[in-house]
């Protein structure tokens, strides 16, 4: 009886197997590096991120912010927030309270980033090559 119980899951593998696509990786996981998505991409990346993610998108509401938490970095360039290597031209950095570039930034409305986050974007964007 246990050969038999045996036997079938073995043939039953087998007739699985051709229906597999052989990776030896989710593919999704890696395109989401390229086209957004949720995440993905260097540390430094990742880190600003999830400071873009509490600090911004939580009241930002338009599609347009709050898919800040989902996009790529080359998104982000794409769509003017961020120029590489270039502090001053990164409209999310100039927006911040207390940057590094003098710029007369409100955001957040009521509070400032910690110069530890503040550190962190920069070190985003100043990587960005």
């Amino acid at each position: 009886m246990k050969t038999n119980f045996l036997t079938t899951i073995v043939l039953g593998l087998a007739l699985l197997a051709p229906l597999s696509c052989g990776q030896s990786y989710n593919s999704s996981y890696y395109d989401a590096d390229i086209y957004g998505e949720g995440g993905g991409g260097t540390p430094a990346f990742q880190a600003a991120q999830a400071i873009l993610r509490t600090e911004c998108a939580t009241c930002h509401t338009q599609a347009s912010h709050q898919s800040w938490g989902n996009i790529s970095e080359a998104q982000f360039i794409a769509l003017g927030l961020v120029s590489p290597g270039n502090l001053s031209g990164s409209q999310i950095y100039t927006k911040l309270r207390n940057n590094s570039v003098n710029s007369t930034g409100n955001m957040p409305p009521s509070y400032s980033l910690s110069n530890s986050q503040i550190q962190t974007i920069e070190t985003w964007i100043l990587g960005i090559m």
